[in-house]
């Protein structure tokens, strides 16, 4: 289980670099090994030391298999359709790698209060790392950047990228590592909430310095979801009274100040490369919808968006016409499916229906989903694997058991909970 922890944690690390300016291929593409030997460390001991029912524990019992058959089947309809039939079989083992490698791998690591906790906040703590190159680029003037990977962290629109080379993708990391490190700024103690603070500060310098406006509006639903489910009233009346302030200084359009906020007042204006951005978005979602209506049942195969329009786009920038595009019809149900369970646990969270649920890593996790939901409304792709990082999280055994054993490993822990007296353990009960 260690070795499978450290593994997986390297596969974190590449998945939050992303970036290829560094090795020349996607640092995701490269975390398909860690991942895949985390399996196999995994797989080992559970066919020589048991339980031997991995397969129902990490695949079948797992809320998101439904969805991932769903998704994969529509991408395997959808291939005959394709214009470049390559490069939709490349998609396809993607996917695949996605829901039968990461998805179970998190699930069976994550049954564990102390593995979620430590990934989480190392997700967190590599997502701070990043934004901060951001900040610094910030004030070197470009320079910090460029002294690391060799060039500029700044787009012509003056947007900050750190090191992905895209705004965009940066932005899609700092959405999911903002409730990551806030709740661990609220619910830490003493001088261990000090890092999460700076942290938290620099994530939002980080939204703000990259343009993006998706970033702060998942911040805004971020933010609201751990006020409502932690009962900080007070962290929820703050958000609004900001949301309401930057509402009233758009309309009055006196907002100025860092990309993400000129962005905003050009929108509102409409001028500028904001509104620019939105009428690209509006294109691309007539045309994905076009497609829709051309093929309602069968895709287009997977990745084929950018052979179907002359914008310049490849993907919808909406993950459920992205998924319908794709893969028709069976690959929007599978992203229906995975946001009507992610809503599902965030309903029972904020509802407190059980106490487990309470504890402030899942806490951050349904954040960080709720956030990503947010993101993709507008954001490019539904392919980056931090983007599911924390849905696979959600699901993991943890959160679905609560069974103390699961730490202890398989037969060993029960033999050790039944020779500690404490008998089998119990399932978290409801309030």
């Amino acid at each position: 289980m260690r070795l499978a922890t450290v593994l997986y944690l390297v596969a974190l690390l590449l998945i939050t670099l992303f970036s290829d300016v560094i090795f020349g291929v996607s640092a995701q593409s490269l975390a398909y090994g860690p991942l895949a030997l985390a399996l196999l460390a995994l797989v080992y001991p559970a066919l020589t030391d048991g339980p031997q029912d991995f397969l129902h524990r990490w695949y079948a019992s797992s809320p998101m298999m439904a969805a991932g058959l769903l998704f994969l089947a529509g991408l395997a309809a959808s291939m005959p359709n394709a214009h470049e039939v390559g490069l939709a079989a490349k998609d396809f083992l993607r996917w695949s790698f996605v829901w039968l490698v990461y998805a179970p791998v998190t699930r069976a690591l994550c049954d564990d209060a102390r593995r979620c906790r430590l990934f989480a906040r190392a997700t967190g703590a590599f997502v701070i790392g990043f934004a901060a190159l951001a900040a610094g680029d910030l004030f070197a003037g470009g320079g910090l950047t460029r002294a690391i990977i060799g060039q500029a962290g700044v787009s012509g629109q003056g947007r900050y990228a750190s090191l992905y080379g895209n705004p965009g993708v940066f932005a899609g990391m700092l959405i999911v590592g903002f409730p990551l490190a806030l709740v661990p700024a609220l619910n830490e103690r003493g001088t261990r909430r000090l890092p999460w603070l700076a942290g938290t500060g620099v994530i939002v310098a980080g939204m703000l310095v990259s343009g993006s406006r998706a970033a702060l509006a998942a911040a805004v639903v971020a933010t609201v979801a751990i006020g409502l489910a932690q009962r900080r009233w007070w962290l929820v009346g703050a958000t609004a009274a900001l949301v309401v302030g930057l509402g009233v200084l758009v309309n009055a359009r006196a907002l100025e100040g860092p990309p993400a906020l000129e962005r905003l007042q050009q929108l509102a204006t409409h001028s500028g490369t904001g509104e620019r951005s939105f009428r690209r978005r509006a294109i691309i979602w007539g045309v994905a919808s076009e497609l829709v209506q051309h093929s309602p049942l069968i895709g287009m195969g997977g990745s084929q968006l950018r052979f179907h329009q002359h914008s310049g786009f490849k993907r919808a920038h909406n993950a459920w016409l992205d998924a319908w595009v794709d893969g028709g019809l069976l690959a929007a149900l599978a992203m229906l499916l995975v946001t009507a369970q992610v809503l599902r646990r965030a309903w029972a969270t904020l509802t407190h229906r059980r106490r487990l649920y309470l504890e402030p890593t899942h806490v951050a996790l349904m954040a960080a989903c709720l956030a990503v939901l947010t993101g993709w409304l507008v954001r490019a792709g539904i392919g980056g694997r931090i983007d599911w990082l924390p849905i696979f999280m959600l699901f993991g055994l943890w959160w679905e058991r609560g069974r103390p054993a699961a730490s202890l490993g398989g037969r060993q822990g029960a033999k050790r909970c039944r020779a500690r007296g404490q008998g089998t353990p119990a399932v978290e009960v409801r309030d």
